[in-house]
């Protein structure tokens, strides 16, 4: 029974899903019934958009994308089939359907204990947690300890959106909103890592937009194709359709809806975040009143981290680099496909933990892409198997399954320890435990860093 409770709510589709669950919480956090109706719906809307303009980006981008593997001669063997049927692997299994029951009572456990702030309402992606859970499974045969690495996915995700919450709403532009997803928060801490590098550097100095706008001479005018994602969609369009070998009309097309691509995605997200900020405002009231010793966030997908023109920009920069990297990357094997034109999710907590510098996003960007290729290739085998055990085939015979979804350290980290010997489950205990109370400590040094920077000023 709540194997068809879940696979039902997940077939409703995020866009029909997601907008029920805005409403309810907004009535819950005292929202008024149409309010509640109309933020809910214009969620919807910016998803359905969202989902629009995803389906241009493939259908536009991915014939360029099969013409660059040629020209590559990617004769790899991991075939990255998207975010898509990952879920619905995730969520095949009875294991998937208990997990997702298990970290909902473990959140409210660790909001009334104070050991989070984060309610994470973004179900949908618990399918993350689930791969992990199945990965642990396949290798060990334990039910249990399967369970704890989901667990310990599901808690890092939402000890990092505690800890980078204040700068996702600073950039964002959404008061009370957290990023506990399974993928975008896991990437956080080598942001966080790198950003402290770039702070010796002065080549990667912030600037204001009225530095930025001063620039004189090739800084002004690089400045201002990267700035504008129009420019930028323009140029990476001729050249897709370049290298592709399009004919001039062929070349005009995917020109203008890689523009369009870069304009149109910002402009549904920003409905998302229309939707969102009554709700946000709502929730923040609420919990200032029924919480009063303390700051709650609602935990949402890293979709609405994607309309920053940073991110934009960056991820299509990114496209043609994940295709380079996948030629020339020693040990890897995932041939990229489904997720290349989505590379803007990839990046997304860069522009976030780098403040919209562009420069760091860059680089950042690129160290980090590497790393997603290598473990999409180690999860390759264990997806294929756990697809094959749910009843679902994406690929021919000699070939593996994956996603560059799966290329993320909560994943990877929690299934390697889980396959040590005897102490795996205790040591995923203690990685739960520290990660939970270390967290806590990092939550409050950094509070206490703000309220003295506060006070000087």
């Amino acid at each position: 029974m709540l194997v068809d409770i879940i696979q039902y709510i997940v077939d409703l589709g995020s866009y029909v899903f997601v907008p029920i669950l805005m409403f309810i919480i907004g009535l819950i956090f005292g929202l008024g019934f149409l309010k509640a109706l109309k933020a809910g719906a214009t969620v919807g809307i910016g998803l359905i958009g969202v989902s629009i303009v995803s389906t241009l980006t493939a259908e536009s981008l991915s014939p360029v994308i099969q013409i660059m593997v040629e020209r590559l001669n990617l004769n790899l063997t991991a075939i990255d089939v998207g975010g898509g049927p990952a879920a619905a692997v995730g969520f095949g299994s009875s294991l998937g359907a208990v997990l997702i029951v298990v970290i909902l009572v473990l959140n409210i456990v660790m909001v009334f204990f104070k050991l989070t702030n984060t309610v994470n309402v973004d179900i949908y992606n618990f399918w993350y947690f689930a791969i992990t859970a199945g990965f642990v499974n396949l290798l060990t045969g334990s039910f249990i300890v399967a369970i704890l690495a989901g667990v310990t996915h599901a808690v890092l995700g939402l000890k990092i959106a505690d800890i980078t919450a204040k700068k996702t709403q600073k950039i964002i532009g959404i008061e009370a909103i957290s990023i506990p997803h399974g993928f975008a928060a896991m990437s956080a801490p080598l942001f966080i890592v790198l950003d402290k590098i770039y702070d010796f550097i002065p080549l990667f100095d912030h600037k204001d937009e009225n530095e930025i706008k001063n620039e004189k001479g090739i800084a002004n005018v690089i400045g201002t194709i990267f700035g504008d994602p129009l420019f930028l969609g323009l140029i990476l369009g001729a050249v897709f359709g370049i290298i592709a070998q399009y004919d001039v009309p062929g070349i005009l097309e995917v020109t203008m809806k890689t523009a369009g691509i870069m304009v149109l995605f910002p402009n549904m997200v920003k409905l998302i975040v229309n939707g969102l900020i009554p709700i946000s405002n709502q929730a923040k009231k609420f919990f200032a009143t029924k919480f009063k010793d303390r700051e709650l966030y609602i935990g949402l997908d890293s979709a609405v981290t994607i309309g920053h023109p940073v991110t934009i920009s960056v991820g299509m920069l990114m496209i043609p680099v994940f295709m380079i990297f996948a030629a020339i990357l020693p040990g890897n094997t995932t041939l990229p496909l489904g997720e290349v034109p989505f590379a803007a999710f990839y990046v997304c907590f860069a522009t976030i933990i780098h403040r919209g510098n562009r420069l760091r996003t860059i680089v950042s960007s690129v160290i980090f892409i590497p790393i997603v290729l290598w473990i999409s290739s180690w999860a390759a085998p264990l997806f294929t198997q756990l697809a094959d055990s749910a009843g679902l085939s994406f690929v021919q015979e000699g070939q593996q399954a994956t996603t560059m979804a799966l290329g993320n350290f909560g994943i990877w980290f929690p299934t390697m320890i889980a396959q040590i010997p005897t102490v795996g489950p205790i040591l995923l205990v203690a990685v739960i435990l520290v990660v939970i109370f270390g967290g806590k400590m990092i939550e409050n040094k950094r509070s206490a860093e703000e309220t003295s920077a506060t006070e000087k000023v």
